[in-house]
């Protein structure tokens, strides 16, 4: 195909084109000087084009199969340049014999006609800069610290390498993220080997935003801390959704003109803001020595080993069984929801309570605060919803429509729309902060029971579970559009998406755990391990594995999940009764499980037994890690919850 594209000039409507083409179709541009591409079908080498992954004015991108093994998928890197030809070569040198698990595999490189060809990893999923361009407000911090930590891993093995090597061009769109939730650094093209100073043109410079003083300077005097200086800009992209200031505008003043992150948006732990202007320091001497330091602040308390828990208080008030907890997005409030009708909020710090919010007629099934920490919304089974202050506790609007018990309500990212879901068959969509907006009812064709409802992390699409055994995905654009997931063959109790959005994970009463990824239209995989209900599903953090429950007689209890391939990866045994609810800590380092047995049990990321809480005397219907990590919350059906310190 022809890409209206002049080689010479790059301009050009970018329109496809046929290869017989003279003119382009859409803008009647001369095609002379186009950039000419291979076609779905073409053979290279000893590879098959599948598609076009992306162009530019000088090379593009195709996933590929070997002629002599199809099942193989492969990109195939290509470039027009003589120039670059050189640089794949010497990329193909340096890299062909690395391995991590942040780092495409390389696998040949080959020349055809004028073109250079670089064979790799074919890596599914979508880079930093897309997913950053499809959301309205900036990536959750927990997931932005999962990525940069993953490179920072990377950075310390490129780095250490003799002689070491520097990638010089890291921002979003050259980070990869795959179904999983692991990242890959891609487009090493401007790479050099070792710290000495190179001679470099303006076409192999970097990208203004997040390049280095040094990196400006031609004689290209770089080294690993102007690698930590770029991924500190990304960081700082991702965590406000803006571009951070360049390098020669922040030294051209004798005060930093850069905000530091927590004063963009001040929902940003203070600790990562600190650590990625840190890393951002306008000149190399400032910043962090490598990347290990880096990755150390960023998780600041998180990294510590979690080895047990005591309690700190127990929260008494409640006169009924506690049904649902939630942090405040702050970590200085929860609130509690109860069968005896009412909320409470309590101080984090020491237990005690704030307010008791009295309104409902019946039990209290969910409680979620919204994303500014400002308002709580809550469900019950008298079928209303109620806005709370969270300030001081009031009652700002009381939401009907439901003919039956509200089972779940979820805000969207953004804050913007409240979802509930109902015993009545029905999701309704709220405005929460407008009462005279009229509620969307996203009305099921068949009546049955909704359970368990979720935003993906874009706010674009709502996952739903019903009783009839379907997963409902609402696309909730103008117009709603509405995709049915067979398979489950009894209720599904609950669904999650991944922190990344790619995969939705759904447990249900016919004993399976289901993975769906929209990226390829369906199931991805049926986990069968349980002999009984599969309750509940918490993710880790980093998408790596996921933890269920199995609402069993004692014996195996929970089982931990690859993602990536389906299979277990252990099996934790401890409760003596069935289990109700499990949550990962913020950092993915611990799982807390409440059941059954009264006690609630900690464990560490590889299903190790950390220790078993006591104190309640009934079951434990919930548990719930506070935002820092420092606080677990369990509550149960005696009426108290339970606030331990973790060691």
């Amino acid at each position: 195909m022809l890409i209206c594209e002049d080689q010479r000039s790059g301009n050009g409507c970018g329109a496809e084109n046929p290869d017989a083409a003279t003119v382009c179709q859409r803008c009647g541009s001369p095609l002379r000087f186009a950039v000419r591409l291979h076609n779905p079908g073409d053979t290279v080498g000893r590879y098959t084009i599948i598609r076009m992954i992306g162009h530019g004015t000088f090379g593009a991108v195709y996933e590929a199969i070997r002629t002599d093994a199809p099942a193989t998928h492969l990109a195939l890197k290509e470039t027009f340049e003589a120039p670059a030809v050189r640089s794949f070569h010497r990329e193909f040198e340096a890299l062909s014999n690395l391995r991590h698990p942040n780092l495409p595999i390389y696998y040949a490189m080959f020349e055809e006609g004028d073109s250079g060809f670089l064979v790799m990893e074919f890596i599914p999923g979508d880079n930093l800069d897309e997913v950053l361009s499809r959301k309205r407000s900036a990536l959750s911090e927990q997931l932005i610290v999962a990525y940069i930590s993953q490179l920072c891993d990377l950075l310390s093995y490129l780095h250490s390498r003799h002689p070491p090597i520097i990638h010089r061009d890291i921002k979003p769109a050259n980070i990869r993220v795959t179904p999983d939730g692991v990242v890959k650094l891609v487009d090493f093209g401007i790479f050099k080997r070792g710290f000495q100073r190179t001679r470099q043109s303006v076409h192999g410079l970097g990208t203004l935003e997040y390049m280095p003083l040094e990196q400006f300077d031609w004689a290209g005097g770089t080294d690993q801390r102007s690698d930590i200086y770029a991924l500190g800009a990304t960081a700082y992209h991702l965590l406000t959704h803006r571009y951070p200031e360049s390098a020669p505008k922040r030294t051209a003043k004798a005060r930093d003109p850069l905000r530091p992150p927590h004063k963009v948006d001040s929902h940003i732990s203070r600790h990562v803001s600190e650590a990625v202007i840190h890393a951002m320091g306008r000149f190399s001497q400032d910043r962090y020595p490598n990347a290990e330091a880096f990755k150390r602040d960023l998780l600041g308390k998180s990294q510590r080993y979690i080895t047990g828990a005591t309690v700190g208080r127990q929260l008494k008030g409640h006169t009924s069984f506690v049904h649902a907890v939630a942090w405040a997005p702050t970590g200085n409030l929860m609130v509690s929801g109860s069968a005896d009708k009412t909320l409470r909020i309590w101080q984090a710090e020491d237990g005690t309570p704030v307010a008791c919010l009295a309104g409902h007629t019946d039990r209290v099934l969910a409680v979620a605060w919204s994303p500014d920490g400002r308002i709580i919304a809550s469900g019950g089974a008298d079928r209303t919803v109620r806005l709370w202050s969270a300030q001081d506790g009031s009652l700002l609007r009381t939401i009907s429509g439901h003919s039956d018990q509200v089972t779940s309500v979820a805000w969207s990212m953004d804050g913007e729309v409240l979802a509930t879901i109902s015993a009545d068959t029905t999701v309704r969509l709220w405005a929460p902060n407008d009462a005279t907006v009229p509620p969307r009812e996203l009305l099921t064709p068949e009546r049955t029971k909704g359970y368990g409802v979720a935003w993906r992390p874009d706010d674009q699409t709502l996952a739903a579970g019903y009783g009839d055994g379907t997963v409902r995905l609402w696309q909730v654009g103008e117009p709603v559009r509405v995709h049915t997931l067979p398979g489950h063959n009894s209720y599904v109790y609950s669904v999650a998406w991944s922190p990344d959005g790619q995969t939705l994970a759904s447990a249900g009463a016919d004993k399976t755990v289901r993975l769906w990824r929209l990226a390829q239209g369906g199931l991805v995989n049926e986990l069968q391990k349980y002999k009984n209900w599969a309750a509940q599903l918490a993710w880790s953090p980093l998408s790596k594995m996921s933890g269920y429950t199995d609402t069993k007689q004692p014996g195996d209890n929970m089982w931990l999940w690859r993602v990536g391939d389906g299979s277990l990866a252990t099996t934790l045994t401890g409760h003596q009764n069935y289990v109700y609810s499990v949550a990962w800590s913020p950092d993915g380092q611990a799982l807390a499980s409440g059941g059954a047995d009264s006690t609630v049990h900690l464990w560490r990321d590889d299903g190790e037994a950390i220790c078993t809480l006591t104190g309640h005397t009934d079951w434990v219907s919930c548990v719930a890690w506070s935002p820092d990590g420092d606080l677990l919350a369990s509550a149960s059906l005696d009426g108290t919850i339970q606030l331990w310190n973790l060691e």
